[in-house]
């Protein structure tokens, strides 16, 4: 399978670039002790990527998007779920994503990187991303990523795996709103 799907390019870069930038990330907002430095911004629903089997997992309602980014994930990826945007220091070490999701997702770079995955044999792929590629990655497969720019950006699209939507909680403020 072909890693690269498409490529944004000229106006509608600049204003992926723009809404990015116009981001809050935050460094706590997910803690992972395989990116420890990055910053994050999760839309549609979140997960805490805590323990599953030691019942810590909890998977949360965030703010869903503005509507051009909402368009463009229906449009890569039809009924995503999940929008993590990560920016700062990329670094991401090697992993697998987390069980709440699906091993199918969409993502976008911003500026470029290094991807590196592990097939099914454990050989190692290589993968040299530049500025608005969109690229279909299996997140079950072990990978990787380091940035070769500052800034560096990537949205990844995600599916929850069916089991987990269910588990969905809904901020306490949100409940208020809809009393």
């Amino acid at each position: 399978m072909d890693i690269i799907v498409g490529q944004i390019r000229d106006q509608n870069l600049a204003e992926l670039w723009d809404w990015v930038e116009s981001l809050s990330l935050s460094p706590t907002a997910i803690r992972s002790r395989y990116a420890p430095n990055r910053r994050v911004k999760c839309f549609g629903i979140a997960s805490n990527l805590q323990s599953i089997a030691r019942g810590r997992a909890k998977l949360t309602h965030v703010e869903q998007p503005v509507p051009r980014i909402q368009t463009l994930g229906d449009r890569l990826l039809p009924g995503w779920h999940s929008l993590l945007v990560c920016g700062g220091d990329t670094t991401i070490h090697w992993h697998r994503d987390h069980g709440h999701f699906e091993g199918m997702a969409v993502m976008v770079n911003l500026g470029e990187a290094i991807y590196r995955e592990k097939d099914p044999v454990q050989e190692e792929l290589h993968h040299h991303l530049t500025d608005g590629m969109v690229i279909c990655i299996d997140t079950k497969r072990l990978h990787c990523a380091t940035p070769l720019s500052t800034p560096r950006y990537n949205l990844t699209f995600r599916h929850l795996k069916p089991e987990f939507i269910p588990q969905v909680d809904v901020p306490e403020t949100q409940l208020r709103l809809n009393l």
